[in-house]
């Protein structure tokens, strides 16, 4: 090679040449496919997931069921039947009296945002902005909102129909899903080794206690809050205190923000119609009951199934709100717990061997 020919080659860029197998292609094209059948079908996987967490929540019951020799088919049977009756029967005793209470809280509405004009706090915020006029507004708009959303949550109005058939098919999803856990669970292992397979048993078995626990402990909870909450209506002669319950049983299923959301309405509600010393009396029972609630109530329902800081709750509350609205709020927290028993199992290992080095001396 001439001096010319090596210069020449010195300052020719360096050619980098990609080599894509048909394998890496075809892999490329079904992950594509894959997401796009995701967000075609997101609603069915979404019903679909519905089911799995509604499964995983109501199998401990129904492993109870059978031990007492009961068959799998006749236990998940029994406890949608009760499950049903329990529905049924809260649905006819409270549905009447609610629907009469939001009708008039409606229709007072407006009426309690001008009351709320004359406290001297808010005729203060009212005389330097215009917050309180336009609170009135809101108020208005929100008064003739209320009927429609009750119907609608209600089922009296609305597309019934899908509805109806929605919830059907959940219904049926979860109860063939519950059937045959155990011969998915026995498919699973028999393709794992045997350590494996009873590593995952037990962490299956974490994960749906946790489920349950949080599901059922969510609902014990919230009846307790509206109850509470009811009951303190009366006593202060709040306005229509059953209302007011089921606004707090409602959003106490909302781990953590719910709560506070559902003190803001029902103390606003009693200082604009009864006054300052009632809402006064109803704030510290909701405040007492709160810290109760979490220190108290909590563990003893929850127990160690459901082991996240307030800051996880919070945030796994928000995202699951985004993404599915209040129904996502609630499952949040079961999700996340399994999610955080699952990762604490695969991460056991690295943690005993990072523990492992931490003990060992410095040289």
């Amino acid at each position: 090679m001439t001096g010319l020919d090596a210069e020449a080659s010195a300052e020719r860029p360096a050619r980098t040449q990609i080599t894509v197998s048909g394998a890496t292609v075809l892999k490329g094209i079904l992950l594509a496919l894959g997401i796009y059948l995701a967000i075609v079908a997101a609603e069915v996987l979404l019903t679909i997931g519905l089911a799995v967490v509604f499964a995983l929540g109501l199998d401990p019951v129904v492993n109870k069921l059978t031990a007492r020799g009961w068959g799998r088919g006749k236990s998940a049977l029994l406890v949608f039947a009760a499950i049903f009756v329990a529905v049924s029967v809260l649905v006819i005793w409270v549905a009447t009296p609610i629907w009469n209470e939001v009708q008039g809280l409606a229709a007072n509405l407006p009426e309690y945002v001008q009351d709320l004009e004359d406290e001297p706090v808010f005729d203060e915020i009212g005389s330097n902005t215009d917050l309180m006029e336009k609170a009135e507004g809101v108020a208005q708009d929100i008064a003739a909102a209320i009927p429609k959303a009750a119907s609608a949550l209600l089922g009296i109005t609305g597309d019934l129909v899908g509805s109806v058939f929605s919830v059907v098919t959940l219904a049926f999803l979860t109860l063939f899903l519950l059937i045959g856990l155990p011969d998915l669970k026995r498919a699973a292992a028999a393709l794992m080794a045997p350590s494996a397979a009873e590593r995952v048993d037990r962490l299956y078995g974490e994960v749906t206690n946790a489920i349950f626990s949080s599901l059922v402990g969510n609902l014990v909870i919230s009846v307790i809050a509206g109850s509470v909450v009811g009951v303190t209506a009366v006593l202060v002669d709040a306005p229509f205190p059953i209302v007011l319950a089921v606004i707090v049983g409602l959003l106490d299923l909302i781990p953590q923000v719910g709560s506070m959301i559902a003190a803001i309405i029902v103390v606003s509600i009693t200082l604009a119609a009864t006054g300052a010393v009632a809402a006064v009396i109803l704030l510290v029972v909701i405040l007492v009951y709160q810290q109760i609630e979490n220190y108290v109530i909590q563990p003893l329902v929850y127990g160690q199934a459901v082991d996240l800081s307030g800051f996880a709750t919070i945030a796994v509350v928000m995202a699951g709100g985004a993404v599915l609205g209040v129904l996502g709020a609630i499952l949040a927290v079961p999700v996340a717990a399994s999610v955080k028993l699952i990762v604490r199992d695969l991460t056991a290992d690295r943690r005993e061997r990072m523990a492992a080095l931490r003990a060992q001396p410095a040289d």
